[in-house]
């Protein structure tokens, strides 16, 4: 099954550690999430990719878009690291969040560490996590706050990603089960400006969910972000081929602007389509071109390319944006993180274009210099 396990008791050498984060509660299916990565972890240096994350998650029917952080320690000593990454994240959400731990100690003497954490925003009712062909899907949300507004994403194995507005509380079923394969989908839940993924599963008709590969080494050589732009755009064109889409083409013209945007998220430390004091990416390719673009944004940061590409193309919402049907054109920005303590991520911004009015041109090179003077 598909849901949340909210459980009163932690395992011993977890309790401690869960009383350290802000309105912690031990959950089983985010505890066996964390349990199958750390069965998957062959070595102390063991990152956890976005696809292994995704994979464990599937494997467990935990149903929401947890984070996944590792720290390996002295033997016996807390994760003190790790605990403050939690509770950075636990004050940020500011509502009850899932937390499990797994450990394993090594005869070297040290301790590796697996944590998972999720805000609880919203509530699934257990679905089944195996389906046979032909079999309906329900899907039944509670957002546990007032004024946001549902919409679910759902992304069958033909890769045609659908939208629809989700009530809460009310149950709606999804009967297009015709080929077998995954099923991934996604409760994004809006107010205002604000946009959040509230859950992300998956359900699995007439296959059995992928087990997660040995989770890979980690590099000592910081990512390219030059390189990284090429492989990005390989990447997003394999990805809509893949889909039955024509691939796009690179738009120079707003590539700095893209660049400019990575590099202040990179600055910051911080993902964000609204950063405050600083304009968005759209206001300045309409103040500084005409005519106006259709842009369909898509952000994320991580220690490698692939890693980026993998957390925009495992959630719907974001995958419909790389998909998208009448874009011609891309833009992706890279920049490298400003950090010594530890391996710099890398801050990427994608902009899938589509020019309905022509291509956009810089509105000062569409007047003579005299008339601009």
């Amino acid at each position: 099954m598909v849901h949340s396990r909210p459980a009163p008791l932690a395992p011993d050498f977890a309790r401690e550690l869960v009383a350290q984060i802000p309105g912690g509660q031990w959950d089983l299916g985010l505890s066996q999430s964390v349990s199958i990565l750390m069965a998957h972890a062959r070595d102390p240096s063991a990152r956890i990719p976005p696809r292994q994350a995704h994979d464990a998650r599937a494997l467990a029917g935990y149903p929401c878009p947890a984070s996944f952080v590792r720290e390996l320690t002295g033997s016996g000593a807390q994760p003190e690291r790790l605990l403050q990454e939690l509770t950075d994240l636990a004050l940020a959400s500011s509502v009850p969040v899932d937390v499990a731990f797994a450990r394993r100690d090594f005869d070297s003497g040290s301790t590796l560490w697996v944590a998972g954490i999720c805000p609880t925003m919203a509530l699934l009712d257990p679905i089944p996590r195996d389906l046979s062909l032909g079999d309906p899907i329900p899907t039944s949300v509670e957002a546990l706050s007032d004024g946001w507004t549902l919409s679910l994403y759902i992304d069958p194995p033909d890769r045609q990603i659908v939208e629809l507005p989700l009530k809460a509380n009310v149950a709606q079923w999804f009967t297009a089960t015709h080929l077998p394969g995954e099923y991934r989908f996604e409760v994004v839940g809006t107010q205002g400006k604000d946009s959040r993924v509230l859950l992300l599963w998956s359900v699995f008709v007439d296959v059995p969910p992928p087990e997660p590969t040995s989770l890979p080494r980690a590099s000592s050589t910081p990512p390219d972000p030059m390189a990284a732009t090429e492989a990005l755009f390989a990447s997003l064109n394999a990805l809509r081929e893949a889909a039955g889409l024509s691939p796009v083409q690179r738009f120079e013209p707003f590539e700095p602007l893209a660049r400019e945007q990575a590099a202040t998220m990179a600055w910051r430390g911080q993902v964000g389509h609204v950063l405050p004091g600083i304009p968005t990416l759209s206001d300045r390719a309409e103040a500084g071109f005409r005519p106006r673009a259709q842009i369909y944004e898509n952000l994320a940061a991580a220690p490698s390319w692939e890693e980026a590409h993998d957390l925009v193309a495992l959630s719907p919402g974001h995958a419909r944006n790389l998909l998208c049907e009448t874009c011609t054109h891309a833009s992706i920005g890279v920049a490298l993180e400003p950090t010594l303590t530890r391996m710099p991520r890398l801050f990427v911004v994608w902009e899938l274009l589509a020019f309905p009015d022509g291509k956009p041109q810089p509105i000062q090179d569409r007047y003579p210099r005299e008339m601009r003077d």
